[in-house]
């Protein structure tokens, strides 16, 4: 996310990294990491695997920067390598597991999921936004995800996605409401407090 950077910085690091520049890397790195990682994380459900998602796109990223079309955000072409790097990270990790449970049966995933409910009742309210926000579907979590975490527009988010922009709008507004209904449904009338 660039707060209170202009374009022409992104730009000018951005000719840089194209260049090999490592002041370049490290630029675009610092900028857009954290958002990377939040969009990693909302898919893949855990941290290593949001760590390794976001490595290699930007590796990924870094490798086709002569592709790059700067008439496009930079931001925008790196989180679409994100998604979709994720989103192969947790269908790849859907088969081990499915693997694992016709091998060992399903009684460590439950003891997980009884471990996970634990830790949430007694967390503060960004954790109840997280778990809200994993209820959702994967298409509904993601849009929602960069419209607000990562302010992305409606039309950024079509083209990382994508998918049309009244989708986008259309997964927005149902993630809106399920959202309410989570929170309503762990918090009660506690809901006014968050």
């Amino acid at each position: 996310m660039l707060f209170g950077k202009n374009r022409k910085d992104e730009d000018y690091y951005l000719k840089k990294a194209i260049g090999g520049k490592r002041e370049g890397f490290e630029y675009l790195v610092a900028t857009y990491q954290k958002l990377a990682y939040t969009l990693a994380i909302k898919i893949c459900g855990n941290n290593e695997d949001a760590e390794e998602v976001v490595q290699d796109s930007f590796m990924k990223a870094f490798r086709a920067l002569d592709q790059f079309r700067s008439a496009a955000k930079f931001s925008t072409w790196l989180y679409k390598i994100v998604y979709y790097t994720a989103l192969t990270k947790k269908n790849s990790k859907r088969l081990e597991t499915t693997k694992l449970a016709e091998d060992s049966g399903t009684e460590s995933y439950l003891l997980d999921e009884k471990r996970e409910i634990s830790s949430l009742i007694q967390s503060d309210r960004k954790r109840y936004i997280d778990l809200a926000l994993s209820r959702l579907g994967e298409e509904e979590r993601s849009a929602v995800t960069l419209h607000y975490l990562g302010e992305k527009s409606t039309s950024e988010i079509a083209e990382i996605l994508g998918i049309g922009k009244s989708a986008v709008k259309m997964r927005l507004m149902r993630g809106r409401e399920k959202l309410e209904q989570s929170l309503r449904s762990l918090l009660g009338n506690e809901i006014k407090d968050l």
